[in-house]
């Protein structure tokens, strides 16, 4: 599993520099530098909403569908100061709070999260799951948002 894991992010933060060297406006920045801290996965939500409507998407035949109906837990700190996954019961209903509260939050708890804590039940077995659905999310984006299938080619060969 960490090898998949390892591979995912690696995937995960060329997507991300891809996002924002097609486009400087999804970067989300940070101080008078403007120092790029992310992506603005609102502004990727609305562009995508554009194109395919949230509300009529048929998520049920694709392979991301686990980001609209089982949004993956966070990691919280609990008033005794332990570490305990926990979720919300906000619905994902559009495309920004899929990227934001699924799909980023995938990332987040791979480069965060403690995996050696162990899962609640809900959660236990899950993570195959959600690589897969990020992996074919990433691949739905790039092409079909960013006419790019080839975005993982180095820069220089766009």
């Amino acid at each position: 599993m960490e090898s998949e894991l390892s591979q995912y992010m690696t995937r995960a933060a060329k997507f991300e520099f891809f996002l924002i060297s097609c486009d400087p406006s999804l970067a989300r920045t940070d101080g008078d530098l403007r120092k790029v801290t992310g992506v603005q996965w609102d502004v990727v939500g609305q562009r995508i909403e554009t194109m395919f409507p949230f509300a009529s998407f048929d998520f049920e035949h694709t392979p991301f569908s686990i980001f609209a109906s089982e949004p993956p837990q966070f990691l919280v700190v609990r008033d005794d100061q332990r570490l305990e996954w926990d979720s919300d019961t906000d619905a994902v209903n559009s495309w920004d709070r899929l990227l934001s509260r699924s799909f980023a939050q995938l990332r987040n708890n791979i480069a965060h999260g403690s995996k050696r804590h162990p899962p609640r039940p809900f959660t236990h077995g899950r993570t195959p799951a959600f690589l897969k659905a990020g992996h074919a999310l990433i691949d739905f984006i790039a092409a079909y948002v960013f006419n790019r299938s080839d975005w993982e080619q180095p820069l220089g060969e766009w």
